[in-house]
């Protein structure tokens, strides 16, 4: 692998300082010009749901391998506890939804957002109504309470005036939502976009799409990857060295490259066990909103947005609500970039 270097010809006394910048990311040449730093990283599955697929395409590419880092996935059915593992220092770095990383900042936590997934992919589908008036009174898979297919949900229905409150609201989410829509018992439900085509795909019904304010869909932030102020004083390096298998991570995921797309489902596939065509047709529909962008992906609007929607819904108080400054540190991300840059 060549290095590109910034420094171009330097001067003797300039000769030492380069070599300490280029000592900095020599490691992302090869694991092993570096100490491997161990890290724990929480995330939600298995098997995972898509935005979890960069754990298999950067431990199948090798990408935080070669960063120097050897990292250890704890796995977890919600995001709510991926969330509360960064608290109680369980995990240096936790993957989840936006909603509980931001909650956590309201309560006080000393926890900060380091990257993220700003775009939503959630789906309101019904093989039994068609619009979103008609889901009262009718029983909807979601996830628990203050969870966040629960949260999209109710400020979906609260924006054509029915309350959470009105609907039979089930706790089911990931695999056994999929299975249970297979096996005829779910009819209404809260989706990411491959469990539809899962389902759709096994039972070769077609489900309705549930019409929703844009605002909601598109303005509203997704997902996060955050740490502790603590996890960050302690191991700045190793979590700058995560991030950096991230970026290539999102990077190799949003490629619309044949070649990739092939290489990424056939990676999907197999850790969400599902059919390689739905894998496939998955990847498609994700890359069109875009799921995995190439920046840090802390859209501060979207932020911004999801915080008050979560006071006007409730579910965090005004006065606590967090400013986006209080919300992310970018230093990391910026750091990680640097570095995935200068080698080519």
């Amino acid at each position: 692998m060549r290095m590109i270097s910034a420094f171009g010809c330097v001067p003797k006394k300039s000769l030492l300082g380069a070599a300490f910048a280029v000592s900095a990311i020599t490691y992302l040449s090869s694991g092993a010009m570096a100490q491997d730093i161990k890290m724990t990283v929480s995330a939600i599955g298995r098997p995972p749901i898509f935005s979890n697929t960069f754990v298999d395409v950067g431990e199948a590419k090798g990408y935080w391998k070669k960063a120097g880092l050897d990292v250890n996935f704890r796995w977890f059915q919600r995001g709510t506890d991926t969330a509360k593992a960064v608290v109680t220092g369980d995990a240096s770095i936790g993957f989840t939804a936006t909603p509980p990383a931001v909650n956590l900042i309201a309560t006080g936590a000393p926890v900060v957002v380091i990257a993220g997934m700003p775009n939503q992919d959630w789906l309101i589908a019904s093989d039994e109504v068609k619009s979103c008036k008609d889901l009262k009174g009718k029983t909807i898979a979601a996830d628990g309470i203050n969870n966040t297919r629960t949260l999209f949900l109710q400020s979906v229905l609260e924006s054509c005036g029915v309350k959470l409150s009105e609907v039979k609201h089930i706790d089911l989410a990931n695999q056994p939502l999929v299975k249970a829509a297979i096996a005829g018992q779910v009819h209404n439900g809260v989706w990411h976009i491959d469990e539809l085509k899962q389902v759709e795909g096994k039972t070769s019904k077609k489900w309705a799409l549930i019409d929703m304010p844009k605002n909601i869909y598109a303005d509203l932030h997704y997902a996060v990857l955050m740490s502790s102020k603590d996890a960050i004083a302690k191991n700045r390096e190793g979590i700058i060295r995560f991030l950096v298998g991230w970026i290539q991570t999102q990077k190799f995921m949003s490629s619309t490259d044949p070649k990739d797309q092939a290489e990424f489902a056939k990676i999907a596939a197999d850790a969400s066990q599902m059919d390689l065509a739905v894998a496939k047709e998955s990847i498609v529909e994700f890359q069109k909103l875009p799921y995995w962008v190439n920046n840090d992906g802390l859209d501060q609007k979207q932020l911004v947005a999801q915080v008050d929607e979560l006071v006007k819904v409730g579910k965090m108080k005004a006065e606590t609500k967090p400013s986006y400054e209080k919300i992310v540190d970018k230093s990391l991300y910026a750091e990680a970039a640097k570095r995935v840059a200068a080698v080519k």
